[in-house]
């Protein structure tokens, strides 16, 4: 006894379907009880010239016309859905600066309120550092300088972590004299070197 159940292409299948004028429906219905049904059945089966599915023959002569069936194709599956990419990051606040009185290292009100605002910024705000930069003009001795620049730094970081930001981003830097804003003479007193430079990284 021998068992019939041959794939085929879809192409192959709807040719010759379609030449013996075949309704596959039949097919399907005749298949249904011996080789299920829905999605499990069996496809691509030989039907004989009376449309019912050949399962078994004893003589080569017992199948007279041969055709095939095929199932429908498969319905795709959806495609996974992606998740929308994240928004870039908020741009990097500019670079703040602060600006000090000659030979002094206290906020005046006028840089208090600079101050303020570059807090209220970056309030909310992703930052993984902040780096305040101290400096001077070039008026006194350079060793004087760094120091008065030293303050100046510390000034700025004191005022940042007493509104809420982490100590721990929070470095400083002294410059002195050797990083000027405007280049200038040497005992040169000049108020646009006289800062403080806040700078922000992720």
């Amino acid at each position: 006894m021998l068992r019939l159940a041959m794939t085929c292409s879809v192409a192959a299948a709807v040719l010759a379907v379609s030449a013996a004028g075949i309704r596959p429906s039949l097919a399907q219905q005749a298949l249904s009880g011996l080789w299920g049904s829905g999605p499990n059945r069996v496809c691509s089966v030989l039907v004989d010239k009376t449309d019912k599915p050949v399962i078994n023959h004893a003589a080569d002569d017992a199948i007279h016309t041969l055709h095939t069936f095929d199932c429908p194709e498969t319905v795709p599956v959806g495609l996974a859905q992606v998740a929308p990419a994240a928004p870039p990051p908020a741009a990097l606040p500019g670079q703040g600066v602060i600006y000090f009185d000659f030979d002094q290292a206290n906020l005046n009100p006028k840089a208090e309120s600079t101050l303020n605002q570059i807090i209220a910024d970056i309030k909310g705000r992703e930052l993984g550092g902040i780096t305040v930069g101290g400096h001077t003009d070039t008026a006194g001795p350079p060793a004087y300088n760094m120091q008065l620049s030293q303050r100046r730094a510390n000034t700025v970081a004191a005022e940042l972590v007493r509104s809420g930001i982490p100590a721990q981003i929070v470095t400083t830097k002294a410059y002195g004299e050797t990083n000027l804003a405007v280049q200038t003479p040497d005992n040169t007193p000049d108020q646009a070197n006289r800062r403080a430079t806040i700078d922000f990284q992720r």
